[in-house]
């Protein structure tokens, strides 16, 4: 039995009038350092770091049965000592599917957001000193994970961040002496024209300056630039204090997901 893995609110029509989900959309912007497909399922794995990297993403039908599906995604995160665990909409008849099927364990809850992308550049702008710029480049800066921390000293960051499916840029706020002090990073679908925002960061000293505006909005205008229309970011639910900007730059939630864990012995049964 095929399963809809997305609800029909979240998607979008793409080039060519193809219909795209926003889980879709989103995938192509985040990074993996090994990859397979079972059918239409997106397998990625990148040592276990971070949760979207290390997920089956089931952006359509697999050509086989849910509890076939789920028993191959088991075996092939088993072979590189991983859990096997798969990115679903909370709620989505392929969440509440594979719960159904006794895998009731989630992790990392997030919500994914978007926007238009012309009303957030506006209110971007009309909030920020036009003569703070951020630097645009599409390589990776040198010193990017001095301020993305999460990152520092893990090889495996450096592939996620600069691989995928989408057209990526990085920006930076320097300091007067070229310390970073605020990074983000772009990811354009040419395809659905929606710019992902990731990897958003600023240096505990400089908090509280308005650079996160600033590094947002130069890549959204980067992206302008590009062709996008629209735009989508993913953030923590507990997150208050990146939720209440994103909603005062006017993001509203599309969906809430999460990583649903596959137990060992129940995909081996």
């Amino acid at each position: 039995m095929a399963i809809e893995p997305e609800s029909r609110s979240d998607t979008i029509t793409g080039g060519g009038g193809r219909r795209v989900g926003l889980q879709a959309i989103a995938a192509t912007g985040w990074g993996f350092t090994e990859r397979a497909y079972i059918g239409d399922w997106d397998l990625r794995a990148s040592g276990g770091h971070t949760a979207r990297a290390n997920s089956a993403l089931p952006i359509g039908d697999s050509g086989m049965p849910l509890s076939q599906t789920l028993h191959a995604v088991g075996e092939w995160y088993a072979e590189r000592n991983l859990p096997a665990q798969i990115q679903t909409i909370d709620g989505s008849p392929l969440d509440e599917a594979i719960a159904g099927l006794g895998h009731w364990e989630t992790h990392r809850p997030a919500l994914r957001q978007s926007a238009p992308l012309s009303p957030v550049l506006e209110i971007l702008r009309s909030s920020t000193d036009p003569l703070r710029v951020a630097s645009i480049t599409p390589e990776l800066p040198e010193d990017y994970f001095t301020v993305y921390r999460r990152g520092y000293g893990i090889p495996e960051f450096r592939t996620i961040l600069t691989s995928g499916d989408a057209l990526i840029a990085f920006a930076v706020v320097r300091a007067d002496n070229g310390d970073a002090l605020c990074v983000g990073r772009l990811a354009i679908d040419t395809g659905t024209g929606y710019a992902g925002i990731a990897g958003l960061a600023t240096a505990d000293h400089a908090r509280r300056r308005g650079l996160a505006r600033i590094v947002m909005r130069d890549l959204l205008a980067s992206a302008a630039e590009h062709g996008a229309e629209n735009t989508y970011l993913e953030v923590d639910e507990e997150n208050a204090p990146a939720l209440a900007l994103y909603a005062a730059l006017g993001y509203a939630t599309a969906h809430r997901y999460h990583s649903r864990r596959l137990s060992r012995q129940d995909v081996a049964g």
